[in-house]
């Protein structure tokens, strides 16, 4: 039994060793995510032009009421979500100011895109989150990332919308 215990030890530890050496030099793996945030590594992979966005948390979670909803050419769905109080202070000034103090919520590939150069990053993923009307108490869990082109912040992309009480 020790013996067979030590080749199955030694087995795996070859097919391992296979798998390391065929990964580029320098490779480093993503650090792992809370359960929550399950799949994000491969949303990113479908995020449009993912260098405007600085990843401040890859993995949060928040509560609001949906305030505001738009289809963006991009593919995905830019909702305002009025954050409860305790969350208020992951707003910037360019939320106060742009977004009417609003937090940024976007899922990715929530729609036909219709932006030229974006079509590449939905052109094999569709999201699935669901749409919750305005005025919808939300739970929203993602990533907090500064979107340096617009100047606010927004959790993007998002992992999953559930509905609250």
């Amino acid at each position: 039994m020790e013996k067979a215990v030590q080749l199955w030890s030694f087995a795996n530890f070859a097919v391992l060793t296979a798998v390391l050496s065929m990964l580029p030099s320098g490779y480093s793996a993503p650090p792992p995510q809370p359960a929550q945030c399950n799949g994000i590594n491969f949303l990113w992979q479908h995020v449009y032009n993912p260098q405007r966005l600085e990843v401040k948390k890859s993995c949060v979670t928040v509560t609001g009421v949906i305030v505001g909803r738009k289809p963006e050419p991009d593919g995905d769905l830019h909702i305002r979500l009025k954050l409860d109080s305790q969350f208020e202070g992951m707003l910037n000034d360019g939320n106060k100011t742009n977004q009417g103090g609003n937090l940024v919520v976007e899922p990715i590939c929530d729609h036909a895109v219709t932006q030229t150069d974006a079509v590449a990053s939905c052109e094999t993923f569709h999201s699935g989150i669901p749409r919750y009307p305005v005025g919808t108490r939300v739970v929203v869990t993602g990533s907090e990332v500064l979107d340096h082109q617009h100047g606010w912040m927004e959790i993007h992309p998002v992992v999953r919308i559930t509905q609250t009480q």
